[in-house]
């Protein structure tokens, strides 16, 4: 009797998807039809293909799936984790999610906003159709930054279940990342927490020398002139920008009127997708201004939370901070910037704080990993040596490395 029930609701849910799928889309031979089906472990399975408009795929290097978010989310949650199957190429793992601001930089997720016509299977400050080899990128002077590569059409993929709810806490971490832009928002900061701006001062670190905080110079998130006024009461001499291209940056209103705009700035520009070739290069790019340039230093991006927070990050564990260190300073502009609820911060708990501290330690094993550089073992592992083989796979010389360590003692 029960595998009645489950043939009967499995053929349910396929009637209804294919009107759904008719119902959202107009009568072309052509479009992919979303089809439904149970496996042994009752995890539903949905079959469609990439679509063939590509606009994503050649502008951000995502893909669009051609099945309508509505009748997707008739078969799953926001919050489920699935495995999409992309015939040909790859099979990943990744979570059902309404933005890309759901997931870290450089992981993986399958976008789905009710009413549009498709769902995006993508990378979060990435490109996924690069990664799997579908696009690669294009010739200087394309209408597009990526083209197709030689690839046949149309591309099929499967999607299933495989774990009911298992990304939710993480979409319900969302509700805390609201924050304000004036200084009424959060009673209980000093001027510096504001701004985010703080010395580095982990273990191995001179005084005085290291400093990281939102940009001192783009007006967006309201801190920009604290922290413009805080390097320069610190006496900053090099400004690592991660964000800016140096065009974008003097465009700032008030830019030349900064503190900023008196001192060495190199302008990097990086997407916060730490294991890309562009961050990998400008990474390294920025470490020899270091070496080239005087201290104290300062490295922000926007807000000094992705981009900061991974290089202050890499440059702490290279000068010998804990495990316990990291973590703790890149969580600390979450607490500062982060859960303003009626114009007023209330504080992150304990255990939200957890979370969002286990996001510097998935983001530095998934970039050493990539570089080769095993640190799994993130609280026992060296983290000295581990981030001199990870600075030396990127690029940098032996006497490279030693020449920032003498800078930042």
């Amino acid at each position: 009797m029960n595998r009645i029930l489950k043939f009967l609701f499995s053929l349910a849910v396929v009637l209804f998807l294919v009107a759904c799928s008719n119902a959202s889309s107009s009568a072309d031979d052509e479009t992919p039809v979303m089809s439904s089906s149970s496996s042994d472990e009752d995890q539903v399975l949905l079959s469609t293909t990439v679509k063939k408009d590509g606009i994503d795929m050649l502008s951000f290097g995502s893909l669009n799936l051609d099945v309508a978010a509505d009748s997707f989310l008739a078969v799953f949650e926001l919050g489920d984790i699935v495995t999409v199957m992309v015939d040909g190429y790859d099979t990943l793992e990744v979570p059902v999610v309404p933005d890309y601001d759901a997931v870290s930089p450089g992981e993986l997720l399958l976008r789905v906003v009710s009413g549009k016509p498709h769902v995006t299977l993508g990378i979060n400050f990435g490109q996924l159709a690069v990664a799997l080899g579908i696009a690669e990128n294009a010739p200087a002077g394309s209408e597009y930054p990526y083209r197709l590569k030689d690839v046949k059409l149309p591309i099929e993929v499967n999607v299933a279940l495989k774990d009911k709810g298992g990304f939710k806490e993480n979409l319900e971490m969302l509700e805390y990342q609201n924050y304000g832009l004036v200084m009424d928002n959060y009673p209980e900061l000093s001027v510096a927490d504001f701004a985010n701006f703080r010395e580095i001062a982990t273990t191995g670190m001179g005084k005085g020398v290291l400093y990281r905080s939102s940009s001192p110079i783009d007006p967006v998130d309201g801190r920009n002139t604290y922290a413009d006024s805080l390097a320069k009461a610190a006496k900053v001499a090099t400004f690592i920008n991660l964000t800016d291209t140096d065009k974008g940056a003097k465009a700032y209103e008030g830019f030349d009127k900064s503190y900023y705009a008196t001192q060495k700035v190199v302008y990097l520009s990086l997407p916060a997708s730490f294991t890309t070739n562009l961050f990998k290069e400008g990474l390294v790019k920025g470490l020899r201004f270091m070496i080239e340039n005087e201290a104290p230093y300062l490295v922000h991006c926007q807000m000094g939370k992705d981009r900061a927070g991974f290089v202050s990050a890499v440059l702490e564990a290279l000068m010998g901070a804990s495990a316990e260190e990291v973590e703790k300073d890149y969580v600390k502009t979450y607490d500062n910037y982060y859960n303003v609820v009626h114009g007023k911060q209330q504080r992150l708990t304990e255990s939200q704080l957890d979370w969002f501290q286990a996001l510097i330690v998935r983001n530095m094993k998934m970039a050493y990993s990539d570089a080769g550089v095993d640190i799994e073992d993130f609280e026992n592992v060296d983290l000295a040596k581990a981030t001199e083989q990870y600075l030396e796979k990127l690029g940098l010389s032996q006497k490279e490395i030693a020449d920032l360590k003498a800078r930042l003692k």
